[in-house]
């Protein structure tokens, strides 16, 4: 049986919706009992019918369960389930749950009725609200992956119908309500009207609802866009819409449209002059281009637009994509402005690794106070100018005062479009460099290739290479040689005016910290984020004359290699993997020694491979003397081997992991877990379910279907086996065939602020024992519990995600963290993604 995580309930505590802390105890204790109702169902009913339990609370709560009737309740079903229909609160959702409650196992009424009289009756009636807003915030994190549906953060809910301001006897219509969250922030004379499709949801919801002895309200299930409500005006619309959803139109050739045009041009037919729209909308919403362009442009000349609010990114539980808040007034004060506002950095951390939560009540009062940093009322002309572009950002910053404009110093070199080839050396984004030193582009390292079709230009010009895409500019010179090369889409080729900047200095200048803050100001979000070619064009550079430039690059290119050096030596320390023998002192020494030889050796590599020999095309093949037929090559090649067979006899086999022999390359992260995922599928047999989220719907709001990063897959693989093994051996009971209970799931989860993938492997096994930590997790051969292993696991793990520059995490249901969901143990894989075009 779970236990019930202690972060769990200090979360839902923090966004109680009557900002109440739970401190009294029996409320607490009220909490935790009645959780027990899910676990006595988990493993009874289909996990989509686990909202039965809120069902058999809410009747509990009402007295339709009585005080010590565990005989009567599991004889007379029928009437219990008869009792309940008659009361015009219940009667159109008993049907929903009836089936379920049937068929129930005796002995699990049984322990249904004992877990609900072992409640206080009147705490819980006393405080229902705050209860069921508790325990359905924890059912619906754990449903969420399995069911597909999300419960929308309660603090935004809050946010928005503060920010409503609603009047006395207000009306409301929420289209696409899902679990009600706006209605319950309504008082008993104002009217709310909601719509939704999925009768699981909508009968949560409506339980919901009547947990908060809400009067006025009026919850169908129904489809929105089929039964859009024409019957009415409202004070207010207010909706979160499935993000990427399409409405096709059928027997005709009119293109498709999104949900966010369905609900703007919808709801203006239905708003009084004093009626408002406030819609959460993915941040894509504010810039896309096409037919979203045409509409944003339209709804802007109309002065409809009222307010943008951007929020901080990863708000959301179950998607990596940004939101926004835009409020539409028919009625505007300012109907020649838009009021912006900056959300970005409002944000209460959780002690968890996972959730962010909006600081919502400190946001309102920024808004309401105007402070100047965060709002700003911008001219409809200024948002005409910048091409009816409305990311929030781009609004908060002034760099006029800088340099002048990179226009003034290159021009866009075009290209052939149509190459006459279809072979050549395509430079991609990959291959592109941020280096301050070696800053050419290595043409001779690029594959000559078949060309793609479209989208391909042919360069014969030496240039400044520039992605518009991720998180860097990457500049790189190509030095035109008499062989072209070709660029897609997302590399611009600039011809820089010499006369006016040398090309060193431009390159350190584009990798200073002013050039990256107006980067992220320009900077289109996403799952992979872009730069327009105009934006780039608009940056602005200091440029002094150019003997300064020369003498404020080599300055600075000084420092930058001292940097480097001190870099590196301190990334192989933290990736080098240490050899333990507790026993032998010497041997000890020696691979100490033999690591720093060997790290020596690997930098002494690195420097005549990228800084010599380019120079010195002849470098390798260099001898002692013209009798003599060794050359420089061979030499290292012998000290190479030699250092590699000294390390094998001074370590253990199994115990290090070989730096030199590592294969690494990039590669697409989600294919690799789709292959390694029915590999496990295999494997795994009837002893438990294996499952793979990739996160779909990040993926699809940017239309993104690579996500690359770069390691050794093979080692990888081997990490990954590592992790299962652990859950195999440790965490699920061998012998029990409870494949429905044992759930192995690796889940993905995107950071586009730090541009890093995580990895969840969880499992519904064993939790570790309460002592265990994150330091002797890590610590090669620390092990303990019944099950214990050798220890080396979990290191090995660790010691591979230093040598990916990842991080390895855990959190564990008995941990100060905890889990909110039916998983006791995760695994938590951070790596940095590359760009992948």
């Amino acid at each position: 049986m779970h236990m019930f995580n202690k972060s769990l309930l200090r979360n839902n505590l923090m966004i109680s919706t009557k900002m109440n802390e739970f401190n009294r105890e029996e409320v607490k204790q009220n909490i935790l009992q009645a959780w027990k109702l899910f676990d006595i169902l988990r493993s009874t009913v289909p996990f989509e019918d686990i909202g039965i339990s809120l069902f058999l609370l809410s009747a509990y709560k009402d007295g339709f369960i009585e005080d010590n009737s565990s005989h009567y309740f599991s004889l007379k079903r029928g009437d219990f389930l008869n009792n309940i229909k008659s009361d015009n609160r219940y009667k159109d959702i008993v049907h929903i749950y009836a089936l379920a409650i049937e068929t129930l196992p005796e002995d699990k009424i049984l322990d249904i009725v004992y877990c609900l009289n072992s409640l206080n009756r009147s705490i819980l009636q006393k405080n229902f609200p705050e209860i069921f807003d508790a325990l359905l915030y924890r059912l619906s994190e754990t449903q969420v992956r399995f069911s597909g549906e999300f419960i929308q953060p309660i603090e935004i809910s809050r946010f928005i119908m503060k920010l409503a301001n609603l009047p006395q006897n207000a009306s409301i219509y929420n289209p696409f309500s899902g679990l009600a969250s706006f209605g319950i922030f309504l008082e008993n004379n104002q009217h709310y009207f909601g719509q939704e499709i999925n009768y699981k949801t909508w009968a949560l919801g409506k339980l919901r609802l009547l947990a908060y002895n809400l009067n006025e309200f009026d919850y169908r299930i129904e489809d929105s866009i089929e039964n859009w409500n024409n019957f009415g005006e409202f004070d207010l619309i207010v909706s979160n819409p499935p993000f990427n959803l399409k409405l096709k139109y059928f027997n005709t050739t009119r293109p498709s449209k999104s949900v966010e045009h369905f609900i703007i041009e919808n709801s203006f037919k239905r708003l009084p002059k004093k009626g408002q729209l406030i819609c959460l909308f993915p941040e894509s919403f504010l810039y896309r281009g096409g037919r979203d362009y045409t509409f944003r442009k339209k709804i802007i000349d109309s002065g409809f637009i009222h307010t943008i609010i951007s929020l901080p990114a990863g708000i959301l539980r179950h998607t990596a994509v940004s939101t926004c808040i835009l409020v539409f007034k028919k009625t505007a004060l300012h109907p020649d402005k838009i009021k912006f506002v900056n959300g970005n950095n409002f944000v209460i951390n959780n002690e968890g690794k996972k959730e962010k939560f909006l600081d919502d009540s400190k946001l309102l009062k920024n808004i309401q106070n105007e402070n100047d940093d965060y709002v700003k009322y911008v001219d409809i002309d200024e948002i005409k100018q910048l091409d009816y572009n409305l990311l929030v950002n781009r609004y908060f910053e002034d760099f006029s005062s800088i340099g002048i404009p990179f226009n003034e110093i290159v021009k866009v070199i075009q290209g052939e479009k149509s190459p006459r080839v279809n072979i050549g050396k395509l430079v991609r984004v990959r291959d592109l460099k941020e280096d301050l030193i070696n800053f050419d582009l290595d043409v001779k390292n690029i594959e000559t290739r078949v060309l793609p079709s479209l989208g391909i230009r042919k360069i014969e010009k030496s240039c400044l290479l520039i992605t518009t895409r991720w998180k860097s500019l990457k500049p790189t010179y190509f030095k035109y040689e008499g062989e072209p090369i070709y660029t897609s889409q997302d590399i611009i080729a600039f011809h820089i005016d010499e006369s006016k900047v040398k090309v060193s200095y431009l390159v350190y200048q584009l990798h200073s910290d002013y050039i990256k803050k107006q980067h992220e100001h320009y900077r289109i979000p996403g799952a992979i984020p872009f730069l327009r070619v105009s934006d780039i064009l608009n940056f602005r550079i200091e440029l002094p004359t150019l003997e300064e430039q020369s003498k404020r690059y080599f300055q600075n290119a000084e420092n930058f290699i001292s940097s480097k050096v001190s870099e590196y030596s301190s990334d192989y320390n933290e990736q080098k993997v240490n050899v333990e023998d507790e026993n032998s002192f010497l041997r000890h020494q020696i691979a100490g020694s033999l690591k720093n030889i060997r790290g020596a050796f690997k930098f002494i590599q690195k420097i005549l491979d990228e800084k010599v020999n380019p120079k010195f095309p002849g470098l390798y093949n260099l001898k002692v003397s013209d009798e003599l037929e060794s050359t420089l090559s061979t030499y290292l090649n012998i000290i190479e081997r030699d250092l590699k067979s000294i390390n094998k006899s001074v370590n253990r086999v199994g115990d290090k992991i070989e730096l030199m022999d590592l294969k690494i390359e990039s590669f697409d992260l989600l294919e690799f877990l789709k292959d390694y995922v029915e590999s496990l599928k295999i494997r795994s047999q009837n002893f438990y379910t294996v499952s793979l989220d990739l996160d779909e719907n990040a993926i699809k709001e940017y239309s993104i279907n690579s996500v690359f990063i770069e390691g050794d897959k093979d080692l990888l693989r081997r990490m990954l086996d590592n992790i299962i093994e652990n859950a195999e051996k440790h965490g699920f009971e061998y012998g029990i065939n409870n494949k429905d209970e044992n759930k192995l799931e690796i889940f993905l989860m995107y950071d586009l602020e730090d541009f890093n993938v995580q990895i969840d492997i969880s499992n519904t096994g064993n939790p570790l024992p309460e002592s265990m930590t994150h330091d002797a997790m890590i610590r090669k051969g620390s092990s303990s519990g019944k099950s214990s292993g050798d220890g080396v696991g979990i290191w090995f793990v660790n010691e591979v995600m230093k040598i990916h520059k990842g991080k390895f995490g855990y959190t564990d249901e008995t941990g100060p963290e905890g889990i909110d969901s039916e998983f006791v143990t995760t695994i938590e894989l951070t790596f940095p993604i590359i760009p992948a075009i």
